[in-house]
């Protein structure tokens, strides 16, 4: 019984006409392995020309890819991550500029909270709080402004669209000061998880509020300042009145990591040249109105702010 062989798995097959095929096809995380499964002559084709193909792919379907999410070396590994942090992001700004969403990003301001969740992961590649907390204390005002903006608008979303504790829901339409101090440590907390765990967290808490709660959780423990406990334990205390119950070690202040948060308000208040305890609305006052610097920002511009985090 005779067989027949494919002229793709011919080492005289021009390897050219082969990556001009495979630059054709869609791409996802698993076509490359797909395809080097197939013959290890397919399979060195792909690894020695890795690069080549990376780019044409981007220029294809991603061309603003390595703007967004700048490297050194475009890679397979790094292309299937790029696709998945537009899907993450794409997910974020549809919940963020719905009509439905009573605090929706102002258009003009769009494009700037978009550049802000792509900048949460350049802050993501550092590992370390240190390394983190050095990258947000080297940053411009611009990117800054940016990443801040991605954070306020995503909880302002997430108090009133969002489910689970963070939602306004939990504390009721009357805050006295317990509920008030609850909803900021909770706010405060989601905000250092954002710079913490990116933009993914933030999808999460939006649309996928059970998976997200621990975590949340998690960090507010870590940060809380308030003895709940102590409160619950008083006799004038309101009953109706219930903050979580977190367990865990509290961690020793002298030790534990410094709020990637606070640092950035800090950097912030800095560059604004205001007290830190009005950062939050002189920013907010900075980009209300639709002619402010970095209102309206196109595609050089959101390269040019992205770009001023590369060192």
């Amino acid at each position: 019984m005779s067989t027949t062989r494919s002229r793709l798995i011919d080492r005289s097959f021009p390897p050219e006409i082969l990556l001009e095929v495979v630059q054709r096809l869609p791409f996802d995380k698993n076509l490359v392995p797909q395809l080097a499964s197939i013959h290890p002559y397919i399979q060195a084709i792909l690894v020695a020309y890795e690069t080549s193909v990376t780019k044409a792919f981007v220029q294809k379907n991603l061309y603003h890819a390595l703007t967004d999410f700048p490297t050194s070396r475009p890679t397979y590994v790094w292309l299937s991550r790029c696709v998945q942090q537009y899907d993450v992001v794409d997910d974020v700004m549809e919940v963020l500029t719905s009509e439905h969403n009573c605090f929706a990003v102002e258009k003009h301001n769009v494009s700037l909270v978009n550049t802000g969740l792509y900048l949460l992961y350049r802050l993501q590649e550092f590992e370390a709080p240190d390394s983190k907390i050095a990258f947000i204390k080297a940053l411009p005002r611009d990117p800054l402004t940016a990443v801040f903006l991605a954070i306020h608008y995503s909880t302002l979303t997430a108090r009133y669209e969002s489910q689970g504790i963070i939602n306004q829901q939990t504390y009721g339409r009357f805050l006295d000061a317990n509920r008030l101090e609850l909803r900021n440590d909770i706010e405060f907390a989601f905000s250092e998880g954002v710079l913490d765990l990116g933009a993914k967290f933030v999808a999460d808490v939006l649309l996928r509020a059970e998976g997200a709660e621990p975590a949340l959780l998690c960090i507010y423990h870590d940060h809380s300042i308030h003895d709940w406990v102590m409160q619950r334990a008083d006799a004038n205390a309101d009953p109706d009145f219930q903050p979580p119950i977190t367990q865990g070690p509290h961690r020793d202040p002298e030790t534990k990591a410094r709020s990637l948060y606070t640092t950035l308000l800090e950097r912030l208040a800095e560059l604004y040249g205001c007290p830190l305890q009005e950062v939050i609305s002189k920013v907010e006052e900075e980009v209300e109105l639709p002619d402010h610097d970095l209102a309206w920002l196109n595609l050089h511009g959101k390269a040019r702010v992205i770009g001023e985090t590369v060192f």
